[in-house]
């Protein structure tokens, strides 16, 4: 299947998602809706809205995290999924019940047809929704890290150690989030995260202009879909459906509070690979 064309990023207010449901662009069955946001909030009535959403479970959640501003990401993170989800079933968001499969992925108890995930690093949240097929998400800082080299050996595939074996030493580091995020959204898709072993699987980037991608060892199709929205991070989701060209939509904050980097519109890296039957 070709490959979706170039997506880019829809901004939205915080005064306009905290207005509720009306504000929010529908949820079509055979589309994807990404949605990134800063962590923690910046102050505005959405923070405000948000911050009385997640529950009693949540809120003890976040206060066993021992610094304050990890406890505010937690919580805004969780109240913003329960915004997104409220406002695409159109629910009251503090009425939602989620419940976990044995390995601890979520699911919504009275709408189990609404596949959602969510991932944060740091100050940057990433919440994919769609009702195609089960999801996973995952955000990743690039970054030095001291035992990259043993995470390769026990997590990557021996094909995926080839490659990027093979790769620029300058691109190195950057091929190895993206095939880490890939995997982490895979595994998250797949509801076992890491009970399922990293290295049983192994991600077939694109290259030379190859729009194709492959997921080895996990039953198929996937579409995966990689971006950049800033040159140090990637993001990637995965989705255990073909999804038709053009059915990605991306939303990100905008205010005159939010960073910068929220309101670059397009993506430095963007890819949408799609997987083989």
């Amino acid at each position: 299947m070709p490959a979706s064309p170039t997506e880019t990023s829809q901004p939205v207010t915080s005064a306009s998602l905290a207005a509720g449901n009306a504000s929010f662009p529908p949820l079509a069955g055979d589309e994807l809706q990404l949605w990134r946001f800063p962590l923690p909030l910046p102050d505005s009535p959405l923070r405000r809205a948000v911050e009385s959403l997640p529950n009693a479970t949540e809120h003890a959640r976040a206060g066993r995290l021992v610094f304050a501003a990890d406890r505010l990401r937690q919580l805004h993170s969780r109240g913003l999924l329960r915004l997104l989800l409220g406002a695409s079933l159109g629910h009251p968001p503090h009425s939602l019940r989620f419940v976990a499969n044995p390995h601890g992925k979520p699911t919504l108890a009275d709408a189990p047809e609404l596949h959602f995930n969510l991932s944060h690093c740091h100050d940057r949240a990433l919440i994919g929704l769609t009702r195609a097929a089960p999801i996973g998400v995952d955000v990743e800082r690039i970054r030095p890290l001291a035992d990259r080299d043993a995470l390769i050996a026990h997590c990557f595939s021996p094909a995926e150690q080839a490659w990027l074996a093979g790769r620029l030493a300058s691109s190195r580091e950057p091929d190895f989030f993206r095939i880490w995020t890939a995997k982490e959204a895979v595994l998250k898709a797949l509801g076992s995260g890491l009970a399922t072993a990293p290295e049983s699987l192994t991600i077939h980037l694109a290259e030379n202009g190859d729009k194709c991608a492959g997921v080895d060892g996990a039953p198929g199709p996937w579409t995966l879909f990689t971006h950049s929205p800033e040159p140090a991070h990637v993001m990637t989701t995965a989705v255990r459906a073909l999804l038709a060209p053009g059915r990605i939509r991306q939303f990100h904050l905008t205010d005159d509070a939010c960073p910068a980097w929220m309101d670059n519109g397009t993506s430095v890296q963007q890819d949408t690979f799609h997987g083989n039957p």
